[in-house]
């Protein structure tokens, strides 16, 4: 018999894993209007103020938690300095592409590579964990890719920006699958790797008077600063979220993040949507259909197997 105690203990931890995963997912994709604020910044200097000021956020944080010490643990082995040294340039990559897409009306562009980087995340653990694949793994793969080649042959293009997206994500993933420290240790020793290019960087804009940080433009001055805090806010929720709501349903709100980006760059910044475009979008969400609907699968049938 369950304990009642312990039942609604369960409930309220699941209710705010709920909240988490909502915050987490609604904030990161409420981002594409954040950064489209910023369109008269290059996108070089925004990801550099973004590192500068996550750098800060997150290093106070441990700084009163008084756990800089893990920091210097983790960059004095080997293996895991390597391995961070890989993700903080990926990362950057990431970020560098998503703001770039953002400010410059293609922000479709970058929501279909979050829709894509799942799907990759699955083809990594085929080819490079020896992971199965069921069925409908198989057929969202090939949706997916099936959604490239048809832009490919439609539009005269690869979507260049959603597969550098899905790219360096899911490897960026794939790499801190395999490190053991936890998400903000990480991304603060990730931080440290690439502060002196991003820091400098700022400090030479400033110095030579094209840097835009100033008084004379609050607005603009306050959107940096605060990217540290947006920055690492999510990254909390998500945190959280994890720690309470099962890997499947995580995996399905996920989805949240592109949707919401997708959304507002169609209906709230104006981009055009070809019916070609609408085509590959439409391949994708079949595929993510799937994907959902096979992850749902196995979260159930493993449930039954421990009852």
């Amino acid at each position: 018999m369950t304990d009642p105690v312990t039942s609604a203990h369960e409930t309220r931890e699941a209710k705010l894993g709920l909240l988490a995963a909502f915050a987490s997912y609604g904030s990161w994709g409420l981002l594409t209007l954040y950064y489209a604020a910023l369109t008269h910044v290059s996108p070089i200097e925004v990801v550099a103020n973004r590192v500068a000021w996550s750098l800060v956020v997150l290093g106070g944080f441990f700084l009163i938690k008084k756990r800089w010490v893990e920091v210097w643990q983790a960059l004095r082995d080997r293996k895991i300095f390597r391995a961070l040294l890989a993700s903080s340039v990926l990362i950057s990559i990431n970020w560098l592409t998503y703001i770039w897409a953002v400010t410059n009306q293609q922000a479709t562009e970058a929501s279909l590579g979050y829709f894509i980087m799942p799907l990759v995340n699955v083809l990594f653990g085929y080819v490079f964990l020896s992971e199965s694949l069921s069925r409908l793994q198989i057929v969202a793969v090939a949706l997916a890719a099936g959604a490239i080649g048809l832009q490919a042959v439609l539009l005269g293009s690869l979507p260049l920006v959603s597969i550098v997206l899905a790219l360096t994500f899911g490897t960026y993933g794939f790499i801190r699958k395999t490190v053991p420290v936890g998400a903000n240790l990480g991304l603060l020793v990730e931080l440290v790797l690439i502060s002196p290019f991003a820091v400098g960087y700022v400090l030479y804009l400033q110095a030579s008077g094209a840097g835009n940080l100033s008084l004379s433009d609050p607005t603009t001055t306050l959107l940096l600063v605060l990217t540290g805090l947006v920055t690492y806010l999510p990254l909390m929720w998500f945190s959280a979220a994890a720690q309470r709501l099962k890997l499947s349903t995580v995996g399905i709100m996920q989805y949240m993040n592109p949707t919401i980006q997708f959304l507002l760059a169609v209906f709230v910044l104006g981009e055009a949507l070809s019916s070609s475009k609408l085509m590959t979008f439409g391949l994708i969400w079949i595929s993510v259909a799937l994907y959902s609907y096979d992850a749902l699968k196995v979260a159930r049938k493993k449930r039954k197997s421990r009852t």
